[in-house]
C-alpha cells in the first residue's frame, strides 16, 4: 500500500507541472480570438465520480495513470487533475481541459484512455461529466505556473 501511495504522489505531483508545461503554449488574446473564430474554444470539465469503497486503490491506480499519462502524451490535453474528497475519499473529482473539442475527441480514441475506460466501470458507483466554462479563459495560461 505504502508503494501505491509513492507512485499516486508521484504521478499526481507530476500532473501540475506537465499541465504546466502545457499551458504555457496558451499564448496571446490573438490566439484565444483564432480558436473562437475557428469553434476551437477550450472544452472544460469536472468528472464527478463516486468508487465503491473495495475497489478505491484500484481506482485511484487506474486514475492517476491515465491522467499522467494523457497529460504527458497529447498535446491537446491541458490537464487532467484528479482528486479526493478529504471527508469521503470515494467521492473523486477530476478537473480536465483539453484544447479543443477535436482534442477531446482524440483523447477518447487513445490506448491509455480506452484501457482506463475498460477496465473501471466495475469500481464506479456513479459518474457525471459537468461541463464548465472558464471565467477568465486568457488568465488559465498561468494558473499551474505558481505550482513549485
Amino acid at each position: 500500500m505504502l508503494t501505491y501511495v509513492k507512485k499516486m504522489i508521484v504521478s499526481l505531483c507530476a500532473l501540475p507541472i506537465a499541465a504546466a508545461l502545457g499551458c504555457s503554449s496558451f499564448s496571446s488574446a490573438s490566439h484565444a480570438d483564432d480558436q473562437e473564430k475557428d469553434g476551437n474554444m477550450l472544452v472544460v470539465r469536472i468528472a464527478e465520480i463516486e468508487v465503491h469503497p473495495e475497489w478505491l486503490d484500484a481506482y485511484l491506480e487506474a486514475a492517476g495513470a491515465v491522467g499522467a499519462e494523457s497529460v504527458a502524451k497529447e498535446p491537446g490535453v491541458v490537464c487532467i487533475f484528479p482528486m479526493q474528497r478529504k471527508d469521503n475519499p470515494c467521492l473523486i473529482r477530476i478537473v480536465e481541459i483539453y484544447r479543443s473539442e477535436a482534442a477531446y475527441k482524440a483523447h477518447l480514441t487513445t490506448s491509455h484512455f480506452r484501457k482506463y475506460k475498460e477496465g473501471t466501470p466495475h469500481m464506479i458507483k456513479s459518474l457525471e461529466l459537468v461541463p464548465m466554462r472558464p471565467l477568465d479563459e486568457s488568465g488559465m495560461k498561468h494558473i499551474f505556473n505558481k505550482q513549485k
